[in-house]
């Protein structure tokens, strides 16, 4: 049986096709987060739809992601079914629980989605590399980078214990405008070769 997601944003709505089986796991307790759409009528050699899937029926009992405290619990293989097709609700549902999980992470960007950020910490400041390079598939499996991808305007915020002495853009040395509100400091960078790092001074 292929059954949908639907709930919030991830989906905006629709029905999203789930590949792969899952378990039937019923809310109980724990607060549904996505349910389960069956199909309007199961694929058979008699009862056939001409597509990869069926449409879909109404809103079941069973539950597709569903949250008790710290705890997320995804019934459909999500992580498989991203790896094996790229669906983009996919890669917004896994998004959505993880913030939802980590609503304060130490660093959140802005820009393009290939876009990599790592955060080190130092005894006097906390520097946020910036990694915005395309692959390019070269081979059998096989992926190559080879050029850099701008970024421009593009917003960072980093999460700090308080307000910072100064922020600045590295290896270039240039100062940063910024602003700290809520814990974090606000700045936008614009690099054109690829990398940056952003250096949060205490």
């Amino acid at each position: 049986m292929r059954s949908c997601l639907k709930g919030g944003a991830a989906t905006e709505g629709f029905d999203t096709v789930v590949y792969e089986r899952g378990y039937r796991v019923r809310p109980g307790q724990a607060e549904a987060l996505y349910g389960v759409v069956e199909p309007y009528f199961e694929r058979s050699y008699d009862h056939f739809s001409g597509h990869l899937y069926t449409a879909p029926d109404k809103l079941s009992e069973w539950a597709a992601v569903v949250r008790n405290g710290s705890v997320m619990s995804v019934s459909v293989p999500l992580l498989e079914s991203f790896g094996r097709h790229a669906n983009e609700p996919y890669g917004r549902l896994l998004g959505e629980i993880v913030d939802a999980l980590l609503p304060d992470p130490l660093v959140r960007t802005g820009g393009p989605k290939h876009l990599e950020a790592t955060v080190v910490r130092t005894e006097t400041a906390t520097v946020v590399h910036l990694l915005s390079f395309l692959p390019a598939r070269e081979g059998d499996g096989l992926d190559l980078v080879h050029d850099a991808f701008p970024l421009v305007d593009t917003p960072v915020a980093i999460r700090t214990e308080g307000r910072p002495s100064r922020v600045s853009l590295q290896p270039l040395g240039e100062e940063l405008e910024w602003t700290w509100e809520d814990g974090y400091v606000n700045v936008t960078v614009t690099v054109l070769d690829g990398h940056a790092m952003v250096v949060v001074e205490d």
